[in-house]
């Protein structure tokens, strides 16, 4: 069988390693933080996500996540842009998704203030992986999905994931069990008739909602964690009283402000043993709403093959099957967050017949 390290806790990196143990084969997680579960915000898990989730023995329906079955798009005027039904998705808090990879996990699996170091490297191949705690591991493969600032990514060579996206968007979560029940399973989107500006509203079961503000930082500018407050109140001034209630009722400090990253795909996904996974590998931009989807797609892909291996120094060859499989979808996806991207920033009367997500 083969030793696998995971080099990230997150969705991605939980994935792998369900794939892996659930099927008996050694595997251990290392994750920087102290408690990955509690950091984060939410998904919008689609058809794709959970068919991965389905292979890797999971039923999102038992999972408190709460299905998506329709979208409305609305100017702030109250036209209403888009309404339409939303096939198979469900909303879930990061937690939730966290927990349900790792029902039944064996303990230990996760080892948690393990911040990637470097790897330990013997011609191709890393023999172990060092932490910044001073500890090593090591192991026969090695997959790096330590997410869209990956220090993993930087020590394969390939260069960080410098370039900022156009869109930022801040995203947290707040209760608000009346106005949860009155969207029941609709996402809400609100767009600024001047275009490059709009809040959405998802609901994710227990009278919680998912809100995100995207805005343009051509126009606007992007503020300081210090001035979150502020300048979410000075932006949704034009926006209905359901907007400004909810966002109202937030913390700012518990507010995320997402720098977004417009990348290609990494020009190769690993070196000999190692491989990244996820945003590791290809970061996108927000308005597919693809990132832990695509993730999960790697996982299960990553999984299946590391499952099928018997001897590591078959593993460069089955790394390069799965970025054959796997980088055709997502450059389709990096083209299509661009081009959501760029048609965001037009007035929404360009945009009547735009798709929600790819």
């Amino acid at each position: 069988m083969i030793d696998t390290a995971v080099i990230g806790g997150g969705a991605c990196g939980l994935a792998v390693a369900r794939g892996l143990w659930q099927r008996g084969h050694p595997v251990r997680v290392y994750e920087r933080a102290m408690a990955s579960h509690l950091n984060g915000h939410g998904f919008l898990l689609l058809a794709n996500g959970l068919a991965a989730l389905r292979r890797l023995g999971c039923d999102p329906e038992d999972s408190r996540g709460h299905p998506i079955t329709s979208v409305r798009m609305v100017c702030c005027t109250g036209e209403v842009l888009v309404d339409q039904p939303l096939k198979g998705a469900v909303a879930m808090l990061r937690h939730q998704l966290l927990e349900t990879l790792l029902r039944g996990a064996p303990d230990q699996l996760v080892h948690y203030n393990h911040g990637f170091e470097r790897f330990v490297w013997h011609r191709e191949r890393a023999r172990a992986v060092c932490f910044q705690n001073g500890r090593s591991h090591r192991a026969d493969a090695f997959i790096a999905a330590d997410g869209v600032r990956s220090s993993c990514r930087l020590s394969l060579g390939c260069g960080a994931m410098t370039t900022p996206g156009r869109v930022k968007e801040i995203v947290a979560h707040v209760r608000q069990p009346l106005l949860a029940a009155e969207l029941g399973h609709r996402f809400l989107k609100v767009l600024d008739p001047a275009g490059g500006l709009a809040v959405g509203l998802v609901p994710v079961g227990d009278g919680r909602l998912i809100w995100f503000l995207q805005f343009d930082s051509q126009r606007f500018a992007v503020p300081q964690p210090c001035e979150l407050g502020a300048f979410l109140e000075e932006l949704i001034r034009p926006f209905p009283a359901v907007v400004r209630h909810v966002l109202g009722a937030t913390d700012p400090a518990r507010a995320h402000l997402w720098h977004t990253v417009d990348e290609a795909p990494a020009t190769r996904w690993s070196k000999g043993n190692v491989v990244l996974a996820g945003d590791a590998a290809h970061p996108l931009l927000p308005f597919t709403s693809q990132g832990v989807n695509a993730a999960l797609e790697d996982a299960v892909l990553l999984s299946d093959l590391l499952l099928g291996c018997r001897d590591p120094g078959e593993l460069p060859e089955l790394f390069d099957v799965y970025e054959r499989q796997r980088r055709p979808a997502l450059l389709g996806c990096v083209d299509a967050g661009r081009q959501m991207a760029r048609d965001f920033v037009q007035p929404p009367a360009r945009r009547l017949q735009l798709p929600l997500m790819a």
